[in-house]
């Protein structure tokens, strides 16, 4: 008897925490558990949305979608794989084996199709659809990818796309962005990602035990991303792309009373669209070429000023009265520091020169002279008034370029007064500041965002003075309209009957012997400028070659009827 009454206990008690466990699972736990029912039983098959189109100040299209044609399997509907594929090789032109390697590394759920060629003509689509009913499981995919239709040109301003990385993806998600999927790396693909990348949209379907499609319950249509629209002219873009051919550089042009940039182009450039259709051939040639297609020089690279600090030191001494556009200055060839001569590009000497005739010139040695007076104070404060060593406000990645903030040399203060040296800004800082000397004295904030979908930019974002009196601002442009329009002037090749220029050339000497940088600053049309600009040929020699050349086709365009 005591047997049965401790099995009858021992028992009860089993009995008792099985319904206690029941209970737990069916009331207690049992929400939760409904809940990841229904997640087994439902899933999502997601559609993304059309990227939002970039396009110009004319409407010219830079960035839209374009549809190509994806060979997908559903792992659900196959019955022989090795038969598809065999069948499916000769029609992609691909291999069976290399075909089953893409499916094994896409295959997901039962029902997602898995991508095995991922892009293919419309002619081998249309082929495919015709071959289907012999094929069992194939599914040929319309998809939209993104599409550049100009090529490279502005791909510095519009940037690439590229997959999420597995440390990104955990954030990225709370934000509707999902494994695979393509984000904005770079210019205005990465700053206005969100609004570009619309809403996505899909299907909601049922499925079994086995993970195999049961029904659809649903479907949301993905809505497109917001339109934008930016200040650039993609004509004059590609315009001045062709002319600096294969010649590393940068140049920017804006305008000098808004600060709309115009053009802002960067060489060597990439096909943004390698990173869109996965080229991943030419992506790794990309990210491994020594001369850095990714990097946008216009407002990142830095480079040495040369002659075009000059404009500075000038305004810096006609400020503190240290001399007159009358003052004349001799050259002899080279001034002497200590025990060490450095000379003017014109190694006879250019005389006794006034303002005018120094500035057409690019004489080293007058400008020297003028360094020494002002001091490294007085000359560091005339540059960091026009923006120099400080970002100018670029919505975009920027870089600050240098001024020198040690004590300098006498030596180190003269270079400092004709742009060599610890002296280093970037072809956007160089825009604005030659946009000061066009608009009458004030820096501009540069901006290139016109419209994202109906929300327009109301107003340019501000600009301050520089605080230069008239008569320094008009003798110094006296200075650079007879840079150009001299014939013994520096920039004398960006003369053209079509259009009056200003500017200032410089060549800033590099580490590398023989291969300087060649720069032109300027604006045009003198009269009413519209356009201020800076342009930068890396390793090219005089500035009054090719930049001004650049300078000068910028300026005829400018000047045609119907532009801008």
């Amino acid at each position: 008897m005591d047997r049965i009454v401790r099995l009858q206990v021992l028992l009860l008690c089993g009995m008792s925490l099985l319904v206690l466990r029941l209970a737990h699972l069916q009331i207690i736990r049992g929400g939760a558990y409904r809940q990841l029912a229904e997640q087994n039983r439902l899933r999502v098959v997601p559609e993304q949305a059309p990227r939002g189109l970039i396009v110009d100040r004319r409407g010219r299209i830079l960035a839209d979608n374009q549809t190509i044609f994806r060979v997908t399997l559903v792992p659900q509907e196959l019955k022989d794989l090795p038969a598809v594929l065999a069948r499916l090789s000769p029609l992609v032109g691909r291999s069976p084996d290399a075909l089953q390697r893409e499916y094994r590394k896409a295959r997901s759920l039962a029902f997602i199709p898995a991508t095995i060629v991922s892009r293919v003509s419309k002619e081998t689509a249309l082929r495919l659809e015709e071959e289907r009913w012999r094929l069992p499981g194939l599914l040929v995919k319309p998809e939209t990818v993104r599409h550049y239709p100009l090529g490279s040109t502005a791909a510095h301003l519009l940037g690439y796309l590229s997959e999420p990385t597995a440390e990104e993806l955990p954030v990225l998600k709370q934000y509707g962005v999902r494994p695979k999927q393509l984000i904005g790396r770079l210019g205005i693909e990465r700053m206005l990602d969100h609004e570009l990348r619309g809403r996505p949209g899909g299907l909601m379907v049922e499925v079994n035990n086995r993970a195999r499609q049961v029904r659809v319950l649903g479907q949301r249509e993905p809505e497109a991303g917001s339109r934008v629209e930016l200040t650039i002219d993609a004509q004059l873009e590609s315009l001045i792309e062709q002319v600096f051919g294969s010649q590393p550089g940068a140049a920017v042009v804006l305008d000098p009373e808004t600060g709309e940039v115009l053009a802002m182009v960067s060489m060597p450039a990439f096909p943004p669209g390698a990173f869109a259709e996965l080229e991943f051939r030419t992506i790794r040639r990309l990210l491994n070429d020594p001369d850095a297609p990714l990097m946008n020089r216009a407002a990142v690279g830095v480079y040495p000023p040369g002659s075009t600090a000059k404009l500075m030191t000038a305004a810096a001494g006609l400020e503190q009265r240290l001399l007159t556009p009358a003052t004349s200055i001799p050259c002899s060839g080279a001034l002497t520091f200590g025990d060490r001569a450095i000379h003017c590009w014109y190694r006879d000497g250019h005389g006794p020169m006034n303002l005018t005739e120094a500035l057409m010139q690019s004489c080293n040695v007058y400008f020297m002279q003028l360094g020494r007076r002002l001091g490294l104070s007085r000359l560091r404060t005339a540059m960091e008034m026009v923006g120099y060593g400080r970002r100018t406000g670029w919505p975009l990645e920027e870089r600050a370029g240098h001024l020198p903030s040690r004590r300098l040399t006498e030596g180190e203060v003269a270079l400092l007064a004709i742009g060599q040296g610890e002296f280093l800004m970037t072809p956007l800082q160089g825009a604005v500041m030659a946009g000061a000397f066009a608009n009458g004295g004030w820096l501009v904030h540069p901006w290139v965002i016109r419209s994202v979908g109906a929300r327009r930019t109301s107003r340019p974002p501000g600009r301050r003075r520089v605080g230069w009196s008239i008569e320094t601002i008009e003798a110094i442009r006296k200075g650079m309209r007879a840079v150009v329009q001299e014939p013994s002037g520096t920039g004398h090749r960006a003369f053209t009957p079509a259009v009056s220029i200003a500017g200032k050339t410089g060549t800033a000497q590099t580490h590398v012997p023989d291969q300087s940088h060649g720069w032109f600053v300027g604006y045009c049309p003198v009269e009413h400028p519209r356009a201020a600009m800076a342009i930068v040929a890396e390793h090219g020699g005089s500035g009054g070659d090719l930049p001004a050349e650049i300078a000068k086709a910028i300026c005829e365009y400018i000047a045609a009827p119907e532009t801008l």
